[in-house]
């Protein structure tokens, strides 16, 4: 209905009948299980890091009796929030095309924030299944990582600056 300031009112009933409704749209079509893994380096990539994640799933998978449909990876910090791998994954949790998202820690699909990206994929019908957990850290010990996380990523960033002002500075020579 409109107000007579033109604006519309929607009833708390009509509301939740539609969003019922998104529900069972997402129940009825064959929805997909993706894999997510996610190395900060090539050197990490060389070392078989990221096979191993993605063996860890696939044991985790079939001890569980699921299959995935998909797999996505990136190399890049988990503070990178232009990560390829990353924004397909959001695209595709949007899409409501995605039931489950595997990874092996919460820490691989980002570095803060996720209980964040929990909550949105929830909202699309999506679960996030990280398959390890930390061992009970503390507080402080959390903190620290984090810390430690911020730090080692804005110093990539500045030898990574540094980097490219001086290959500019060459090719100028």
């Amino acid at each position: 209905m409109r107000t007579i300031g033109n604006h519309r009112r929607i009833s708390r009933e009509e509301i939740e009948r539609i969003i019922a409704g998104k529900k069972r749209r997402y129940s009825k079509k064959k929805r997909e299980v993706i894999s997510y893994t996610r190395v900060s380096s090539n050197d990490q990539k060389k070392k078989g890091d990221l096979k191993r994640q993605q063996e860890a799933i696939k044991d985790y998978c079939l001890k569980n009796n699921k299959k995935v449909d998909y797999e996505l990876s990136d190399v890049a910090s988990g503070l990178n929030t232009k990560r390829k791998g990353l924004i397909k994954l959001f695209k595709l949790v949007a899409k409501g095309r995605i039931s489950e998202v595997i990874i092996t820690y919460k820490d691989r699909l980002t570095r803060f924030g996720f209980e964040y990206l929990e909550d949105y994929f929830t909202k699309f019908g999506t679960i996030i299944t990280p398959i390890h957990k930390r061992e009970n850290l503390s507080v402080q010990q959390e903190m620290t990582d984090d810390l430690i996380a911020i730090i080692t990523s804005f110093s990539g960033k500045i030898h990574g600056l540094r980097a490219h002002k001086n290959e500019n500075k060459n090719k100028t020579s």
